[in-house]
């Protein structure tokens, strides 16, 4: 299994693309190859609560994995997003263990309390 955890780009606008490109590259390598694919983000990129360019990024992403989820059922491809916040290391871990051996495919899965009482995109 390919794990993807990219790091924060900050404010670093030339960060976003690279940062896009090489896991779209990466994601699409594993998957040819008949690896699953999971995408580890923070759960606060998702809700707007870093930088708007972490959160571009990490929106990005879930894109790529839905839509390489539709493109790749076919040829039965497994990508999957795990989102968690500080402390949910453990969940996310176990979530991505999880889905070395699951038919999930273009999901988006929160672990842990970093969502709660807020609106999820």
């Amino acid at each position: 299994m390919l794990v993807l955890r990219p790091g924060p780009v900050g404010d670093d606008l030339d960060a976003v693309t690279p940062a896009l490109t090489g896991a779209f590259a990466a994601a699409r390598e594993a998957l040819e190859a008949g690896r699953p694919v999971a995408v580890v983000l923070d759960a606060g990129d998702l809700l707007g609560q870093g930088s708007p360019l972490d959160a571009a990024v990490a929106t990005g992403l879930v894109g790529m994995v839905r839509t390489l989820g539709i493109e790749g059922a076919k040829p039965g491809w497994r990508v999957n997003v795990v989102a968690g916040g500080e402390g949910d290391e453990a969940a996310v871990e176990e979530t991505v263990a999880m889905l070395a051996g699951s038919s999930l495919t273009g999901q988006l899965l929160t672990v842990g309390g970093a969502n709660l009482g807020k609106v999820v995109p």
